[in-house]
């Protein structure tokens, strides 16, 4: 991604990013062999146009928390890849089926002012008494967080808080015209429940009617149901025709008229049916068959002496294979192709788990697959359709992550939300509001993310004026706090254990952020920050995360490996920064002072920024030290330790054996390695220290048996782990051992010589 200084330290986005996933869009929308894909990359080219022109007109400010003009932080916005807004807003647009319907039921036509109206209505008495019934029954649905608005105003209004009702509405009245504030009417309640589903129904409705067959299995289909057919009745035609017949013979009266026939149904069939080529190939059975057919009946003269040995030929060939038509060896073949031709296929096994789900809320989870997955015509469904179906299965999160339905922390981060979401509600005794608080966060958490400059943050659900006008209702009690803790500590937990050797993403962590908010636990969290974008400070949480890091692992292999300083507990810089967060200069120095050590840059560069910020997520351990420490899970943890490891060391060799062609790709994949190789010390440092010869050994052993190059261009790393095991600090370390570190302003020493 690009970026543009102006001197004054102010950081600028450039049109260089944009413009490349322009590019792509638009060949992916041309060339893209699927249509949806080409669907999807159109949408993708209206998306990155409408931001390439915001940026030239002015209209974008990429980089801020508000980056359309005249529109409040508050207002959900559509982000592209990158966190780029391109200045459409989730809440307008063209009128939704339920607002058709509305305006329908109040024979209003759908004029511009619409939405104003549509809006105004729920304000009525009328809208008021629907907006009642659906707080009282749950008979609701929030896509966006602004669908929840008016909702909040109708429960403010029965409770005795007009005032604040008005001040909300003063808020919103600006955008009456052309945002929804109201939500979408249900049917049935929205699910109130402690079980989680990965997508839900709608989504896996989607993800059914996009079942195609596959290429080899159409080609099956046709040669069996209409290519076998039209070739035994070809066969049993010549067969009937000379059997006992002499040389030279004249076809009889009945043979011509049903030869005739046959050959109609062949052509008619080899212009409707292309994706079989057997039938066309004329040195082929069927095709000798054929041609000697069309030749006889053109000449209306007997066979010749050639084309009859010709035909007896093919079909003595044909009995002694599979039997002529009427033979039993045949009539048993054909019998069990007939039976496989009944199997259902995916496509039929698809099309029929839709018609079940039918009625079915879309989103919501699935309670049981028992109904949806009953055999079709005595055939069990096959896995692939069975495992979108249990994709939204509702259960416990930990059996989704132990039946590989959530298998990776990127997904468990979309997932964790649904729990939050109840969580951070039960600080509500009243039930209705309590649903709509639940409601308005799973909403708001499907916002993504923007790309933020000077240090800005990310709009916080509180800033919605909606939310803050409920949000004194929600009292943190016993039980919220527990509830939190407990949640938080499930959820850390099942995180390390179950994807012990990635980072936690962003996503993840703005839960972590929330529920320690309602545990009112106070831990610095610290983000994964953008190298492309990265502006050489950090926020005053990093240097306290560093602190607690450096002051729990002190004397441990973690600390001897990447060589922790003791001065973090003394460094106490922190100051307000001219764009609010109070920042620490004393710690970005150290970082970068880390950073340039062997590999000293004075230009600024996407490699030298990634080394500032791996050394910040080193001292800091990227949360791992803070959160072990503050939720008490060494204990937990304490017996999968040495597993934990070795599934971290494992990782980091499947990503440096794996040789993708781009270079970039390689890149990636060796600062995933370093960070698995970081968990791998972290989780060792965590266990005596008269363990680790043990583990050394056993990682070598397995390091040894690995193929190709591997453990030779890992030498490196292993020296200098093996020192570090035996009590040594790494500025200390023998000749050859290095650090394993996955950004380099330099060609990474873990890829070995650059070839030619």
């Amino acid at each position: 991604m690009d970026r543009k200084d102006d001197g004054s330290g102010e950081v600028e986005i450039g049109t260089q990013y944009p413009l490349g996933q322009l590019a792509r869009a638009l060949q992916t929308s041309q060339e893209h062999p699927d249509a949806e894909a080409r669907a999807r990359a159109q949408d993708k080219v209206r998306a990155w146009t409408e931001v390439f022109s915001g940026m030239l007109q002015g209209t974008l400010t990429v980089g801020s928390r508000v980056p359309v003009a005249e529109v409040p932080a508050w207002a959900t916005l559509e982000v592209a890849k990158g966190g780029f807004a391109t200045g459409r807003l989730l809440a307008e647009g063209a009128l939704q089926p339920h607002e058709q319907a509305l305006l329908s039921r109040l024979q209003r036509e759908d004029t511009g002012s619409a939405r104003a109206a549509l809006n105004a209505w729920y304000l009525g008495e009328a809208g008021l008494a629907e907006l009642r019934r659906m707080l009282q029954t749950g008979g609701y649905r929030i896509q966006v967080p602004e669908e929840g608005a008016l909702l909040v105003v109708a429960w403010l209004l029965d409770h005795d808080q007009a005032e604040r009702a008005r001040d909300l509405l003063d808020q919103l009245a600006p955008f009456f015209p052309r945002l929804r504030f109201y939500p979408v009417p249900a049917a049935t309640p929205q699910a109130d429940t402690a079980f989680v589903h990965v997508r839900d129904v709608e989504q896996t409705r989607g993800a059914l009617a996009r079942v195609r067959s596959r290429p080899e299995l159409q080609r099956q289909w046709e040669s069996a149901r209409v290519w076998t057919p039209l070739y035994d009745r070809l066969v049993a035609l010549w067969a009937g025709a000379l059997r006992d017949a002499p040389p030279g013979f004249h076809f009889d009266a009945d043979f011509e008229p049903r030869a005739r026939t046959l050959l109609s149904d062949i052509d008619r069939a080899l212009a409707e049916h292309t994706l079989c080529a057997w039938p066309r190939k004329p040195q082929l059975n069927f095709g000798r068959l054929h041609t000697v057919l069309k030749d006889a009946l053109q000449a209306r003269a007997p066979l010749l002496p050639g084309q009859a040995r010709r035909v007896r030929g093919v079909l003595e060939a044909i009995s002694q294979a599979r039997g002529l038509p009427g033979s039993e060896r045949l009539d048993a073949l054909r019998t069990r192709q007939r039976e496989q031709l009944e199997r259902p296929s995916g496509v039929d096994f698809a099309r029929e788990a839709l018609r079940r789900m039918d009625g079915l809320p879309g989103d919501a989870g699935l309670d049981s697959l028992e109904t949806l997955t009953a055999p079709v015509k005595g055939f069990a469904f096959p896995a692939s359709i069975e495992h979108k179906l249990r994709l939204s299965l509702n259960a416990p999160v930990e059996t989704l992550v132990e039946q590989r339905l959530i298998r990776s922390s990127e997904t468990l981060a979309r997932v964790v939300p649904q729990l939050s979401a109840q969580v951070r509600a039960l600080g509500i005794s009243q039930p209705s509001l309590r649903s709509l608080y639940s409601a308005l966060y799973t909403a708001f958490r499907r916002r993504r993310s923007l790309l933020l400059l000077n240090l800005e943050s990310q709009v916080k659900l509180e800033e919605l004026p909606w939310v803050a006008a409920i949000d004194a209702y929600r009292k943190l009690g016993l039980a919220a706090e527990t509830a939190s803790r407990r949640t938080l500590e499930q959820l850390v937990r099942l995180t390390l254990s179950s994807f012990p050797a990635v980072l936690l993403p962003n996503k993840l962590l703005q839960e972590v952020r929330a529920l320690l908010k309602g545990a009112d636990l106070h831990v610095p969290v610290v983000d994964e920050l953008a190298a492309d974008i990265f502006m050489g400070t950090f926020a005053e949480k990093y240097l306290e995360a560093a602190r607690q890091a450096e002051e729990q692992l002190a004397g441990t292999l973690y600390a001897r490996y990447y060589d922790l300083p003791s001065a973090l507990q003394v460094m106490n810089d922190a100051k307000r920064s001219k764009h609010g967060p109070r920042t620490s200069e004393a710690f970005a120095a150290l970082c970068t002072a880390r950073a340039k050590d062997g590999e000293g840059s004075a230009q600024w560069s996407v490699a030298a920024n990634g080394r500032i910020i791996e050394q910040a997520q080193i001292l800091t351990t990227h949360n791992l030290a803070t959160l072990v420490e503050a939720l008490d899970l060494r204990p937990v943890l304490e017996p999968h330790l040495e597993a934990l490891a070795l599934r971290c060391f494992t990782r980091v060799c499947e990503l440096l054996e794996a040789r993708p062609p781009a270079y970039r790709s390689r890149l990636r994949n060796v600062k995933n390695a370093a960070y698995a190789w970081r968990h791998m010390l972290f989780f060792l440092s965590l266990r005596p220290e008269a363990t680790h010869p043990a583990f050394l050994q056993d990682v070598e052993t397995r390091l040894s048996q690995r193929r190709g190059d591997l453990a030779s261009r890992l030498a490196p790393a292993m020296l200098g782990l093996r020192h570090a095991v035996s009590g040594g600090q790494m500025k200390d370390a023998p000749p050859g051992a290095l650090c394993f570190l996955g950004w380099t302003v330099k060609r990474h020493w873990v890829l070995g010589a650059a070839p030619g």
